[in-house]
């Protein structure tokens, strides 16, 4: 599952997920191009037992003609609705020497377009009582605004001004990478642990076009010029690859007879090549690395797996859940309260890219004088029983429940239901994919916990200690 405001319990999960970075009327439109015909979809959902829960997104979607994809989603609870845009762009697909470019936009598409000034999109939004924001990650750049009902035709406006014409300048540029290196110096060079996690799971995923964090190298940073950045946005902000998500207070019809108003005349991009997943291959990998910046040790323990798309994704998932989440897990209450080994412990799926990468981790933080060792000889017991007498129903069954709980709790905003939306369009072809997500928990059986476990959590893991500089 693709979260987009993913907010762990503790500092330490929110280290090892350093690489997503977030940053924090007009001239009429010529006449558009007629859109294809609107359609509703439906999510493939297997035939519900009692008891389970049922929810639906009832969407309704549209494509104009120069490729860009529309998902409307009426709910008229409140007078507000958010609207969210998600580009097919993300450091996976920046050129060796080009790193940190789809960061860098994040940045750039706030410096203004044609008709709208230098910080005028936050003017605009926040004038009305808004909020926007973005985010950037591997897989995908995403912009977001939540307005009350009735600015449909501002925020519309903004987010077409921008993706037509946004002003890429010498200036705009300049000072925009001077606002990338203050908050490299200020979110990893100068706080514990995250610059060293970033580097060693840069090493771990080298080949890819996830081995290096999306921030980017100041070196590539530093070598850029104007007309590489103007050819990035040539290249990726373009209809034709992005999907926008409108949800809450809105009709369908207006929604679709305006964006075809301020989006329609956009020339359509070059088209994207189709995904190609990535072979990745497991090796053992023990790492040591010392921090100037801790006080005292973070161990991570982890085993490359597989892809969010890929069958055995949820049953990684649920069974991580098993043996980390929460105090009464098997491995945390083990290493917390009888062996008291550890303040916490935190379940991390997905580092490397949830979309072509996956990895089952977690990350511990030792009480003072445990070793990495006894730490690691406990998860390795507990894998191994998983391996040889299974998991309980009783636990599968918690752990499902947990996680639906997070589905859900996921959909309860217009803001969220926009972004996830938009990404599952983007990835799956199909806004109602985090459905899926519900199936496919319930689907998951104790067999297929040990299969996974004994199949990917072998003693070719991934181990990281990071170390306080010795004085």
């Amino acid at each position: 599952m693709i979260r987009p405001l993913v907010k762990f319990v503790s500092t330490a999960a929110a280290l090892v997920l350093a690489g997503q970075v977030v940053a924090t009327p007009a001239t009429a439109a010529p006449a558009p191009k007629k859109a294809k015909a609107a359609k509703t979809t439906k999510a493939k959902t297997k035939k519900k037992k009692k008891g389970d829960l049922e929810i639906d997104l009832p969407v309704q979607t549209f494509t104009l003609d120069n490729g860009l994809r529309v998902i409307v989603l009426e709910d008229h609870s409140t007078p507000a609705f958010a609207l969210s845009i998600a580009y097919n762009v993300g450091s996976r697909d920046e050129e060796e020497g080009r790193t940190g470019f789809a960061h860098l936009f994040e940045h750039m598409m706030f410096k203004g377009s044609k008709n709208v000034p230098d910080g005028g999109h936050f003017k605009y939004i926040l004038g009305v009582g808004g909020e926007m924001n973005a985010f950037t990650s591997a897989d995908v750049t995403q912009y977001y605004d939540v307005v009350p009902s009735h600015y449909l035709d501002m925020v519309l406006w903004l987010e077409s001004d921008r993706m037509r014409s946004l002003e890429v300048t010498e200036e705009n540029f300049e000072n925009q990478r001077a606002a990338v290196k203050e908050e490299k110096a200020m979110r990893v060079d100068n706080a514990p642990y995250i610059g060293v996690i970033l580097d060693v799971f840069s090493d771990l995923w080298k080949g890819t076009g996830y081995g290096h964090p999306t921030i980017g190298s100041l070196e590539d940073l530093n070598a850029a010029q104007t007309e590489d950045v103007q050819a990035f946005f040539n290249r990726y902000y373009v209809p034709n690859n992005a999907v926008m998500s409108i949800v809450g207070d809105v009709e369908f019809d207006e929604v679709k007879r305006k964006v075809e108003k301020y989006f329609g005349d956009i020339p359509r991009g070059p088209d994207r090549e189709k995904f190609q997943p990535i072979e990745h291959v497991q090796e053992k990998i023990e790492i040591e690395r010392e921090d100037k910046l801790a006080r005292q040790p973070l161990y991570l323990i982890g085993w490359k797996t597989v892809p969010e798309y890929h069958p055995d994704a949820k049953p990684l998932e649920i069974l991580l859940n098993i043996l980390l989440r929460g105090d009464s897990s098997r491995i945390t209450r083990i290493l917390k309260d009888e062996k008291k080994l550890v303040i916490a412990s935190i379940p991390i799926s997905g580092l490397g890219g949830g979309r072509d990468a996956g990895m089952a981790s977690a990350a511990f933080i030792p009480v003072e004088g445990a070793s990495f060792d006894e730490i690691k000889k406990v998860v390795v017991e507990e894998v191994e029983k998983v391996k040889k007498k299974g998991i309980s129903k009783k636990e599968l069954q918690k752990a499902i429940n947990q996680l639906t709980v997070d589905t859900v709790e996921q959909l309860a905003t217009n803001l969220n239901r926009a972004l996830l939306t938009a990404q599952h369009e983007l990835f799956y072809d199909d806004p109602k994919h985090i459905l899926t997500d519900l199936d496919e928990y319930r689907a998951v059986t104790v067999k297929d916990l040990k299969r996974v476990a004994n199949k990917y959590l072998t003693d070719k893991w991934v181990t990281v200690a990071v170390m306080p500089k010795k004085k």
